[in-house]
């Protein structure tokens, strides 16, 4: 009895040893097979559709269209006008924009009309948008017209302009508005999902949805560090919001790549309201700079110095803010008031977020040895070369009388505000008009008048003044003295052979 009870109990022994065996590797393989799972994301919700609706909805009242209206030298222009070149315009608002007319006989300026869109931030009118939007094309007098949803227009002034952020704040005569509110993008993430509604190519109130595709892209090498999305973003985009899900601004859509598809940047709303205060108020926004040539710290930097961290300083301007430190060539800088950067890009962004004046401290590593510096910023507008990026007004040019022989043409133009020729073989050969055609051409139309402001232009035929037909200029001036400096009622006759009466207001 007793050997045979030794036996069971031997055997149980044996039996517990292999199940606790047989557990331990069991749990080592599954914890192993689980290490080596893909990696997967337990998401919520995927029955219900982002709220895109709702945002678009309740959103939409807040975004304006805003036309800019300016009026540009054509002296020394090239042949398109274009006072600053095709690339400039093509990454902004993509082939094709800002429209211009067509250069007219007789008159040293154009009229160049673009667009952009705007979002509302205050009911008492203050709409933010993008500092391009508002500019003028090297002209001045520069006209902004706000459209709001409803279809209202208001005028509108700048209250401010970031042009380093492509930022400005402008002001229109209106209150109890509906007004978005601006939300955070520091802590936005890849993949989230956004919304941009905006006026692209005059379409107004176009809304688009997508996802951030990255940040702190840098595009001109300046202080912006851009959103990237896959929203759906064109020319007549610029200053629309970039909205998160809850119907906040994170974002003022800027520009576009227009070689690629669905590659638009937007200006962190982040960034924005650091500047906001200085806009409102029309303060030059002044941001802080070290005055110093940076390198990226590569493995050959690494090697030479030692540190493993941070930024080189490859010079150090005479007479800047950082000289004036005691900051070297071949410091390395590590941190900024105890905050870590790692690349020059990262430097730049931490010393212009402070203002010029306010005292920093870099954290230095000088010759393998930790040196604390205090620095005292400076101006980041001192660093740019005399005559650029001032963007200084051009003088306006007082203008000459136009009035020509027989002072006829040259009364009506300070009338109206355009000028007239008979029709004759010479100009219905430029202006392609039909034999048949009876009336008198259009020959200029100055940007500052009504006229040009109804569309009168160049190479249109007048062919009725009121009900009376005119056939030639002594015709039409009789039917102009008869108007006795009231509106002008012309019709007006296009190419392929289309009619229109425009009421020509007197200057």
């Amino acid at each position: 009895m007793n050997r045979h009870m030794k036996q069971v109990l031997g055997l149980s022994a044996f039996a517990a040893g292999c199940m606790a065996l047989g557990m331990g590797l069991s749990y080592r393989w599954v914890g192993q097979a689980q290490e080596e799972k893909p990696v997967v994301v337990d998401a919520k919700g995927l029955d219900r559709l982002p709220p895109i609706a709702e945002v678009a909805e309740k959103l939409n009242p807040t975004v304006v269209a805003i036309t800019n209206t300016s009026f540009v030298k054509t002296d020394g222009r090239g042949p398109d006008g274009n006072p600053f070149g095709d690339e400039f315009f093509n990454w902004f608002f993509g082939p094709g924009g800002p429209q211009q007319q067509p250069r007219r006989r007789g008159d040293d300026e154009q009229r160049a009309v673009s667009g952009g869109s705007g979002v509302i931030i205050s009911s008492d009118g203050k709409v933010l948008t993008n500092a391009h939007v508002v500019d003028g094309i090297r002209g001045s007098d520069v006209k902004l017209e706000v459209k709001m949803s409803d279809g209202r227009t208001y005028p509108a002034t700048v209250l401010g302009k970031d042009k380093e952020l492509d930022i400005a704040l402008i002001k229109i005569g209106a209150t109890h508005l509906p007004f978005a509110k601006l939300g955070e993008s520091d802590g936005l993430r890849i993949g989230e999902w956004v919304v941009a509604i905006g006026n692209p190519l005059g379409l107004e109130h176009t809304v688009t949805q997508g996802i951030i595709s990255a940040k702190g892209r840098k595009l001109m090498g300046g202080v912006e560090s851009f959103l990237q999305t896959d929203a759906a973003i064109n020319r007549g985009n610029s200053g629309g919001p970039l909205l998160n899900l809850r119907g906040e601004v994170v974002g003022i859509n800027t520009a576009i790549r227009p070689d690629g598809q669905n590659i638009g940047f937007a200006v962190p709303i982040d960034m924005i309201k650091r500047v906001l205060k200085d806009l409102e108020s029309g303060r030059p926004v002044k941001r802080g700079a070290l005055g110093v040539t940076t390198a990226p710290l590569d493995a050959t930097y690494q090697e030479a110095l030692g540190v493993k961290q941070g930024v080189v300083i490859s010079d150090v301007n005479k007479g800047q803010a950082a000289e004036k430190a005691g900051v070297r060539r071949l410091d390395v800088i590590t941190t900024v008031d105890g905050q870590k950067v790692a690349s020059p890009d990262e430097l730049v962004l931490a010393i212009s977020q402070r203002r010029a004046g306010e005292t920093v401290r870099l954290g230095v590593i000088r010759d393998g040895k930790p040196v604390d510096l205090s620095v005292v910023l400076g101006d980041r507008k001192d660093l740019q070369p005399k005559g650029q990026g001032q963007g200084g007004e051009e003088e306006e040019e007082e203008r000459g009388s136009t009035e020509r022989p027989g002072g006829k043409e040259g009364n009506l133009e300070k009338s109206y505000g355009f000028t007239v020729e008979p029709l004759n073989p010479a100009n219905r050969h430029s202006y392609r008009i039909e034999e048949d055609v009876k009336g008198v051409v259009v020959t200029s139309v100055s940007a500052r008048s009504g006229a040009a402001d109804k569309g009168l232009a160049p190479g249109l035929v007048i062919t009725a003044v009121g009900t009376q037909n005119v056939a030639s200029v002594q015709e039409f001036m009789a039917q102009v003295r008869k108007a006795g400096n009231k509106p002008l009622l012309v019709l007006v006759r296009f190419q392929r052979g289309q009619q229109t009466t425009l009421a020509i207001p007197p200057r």
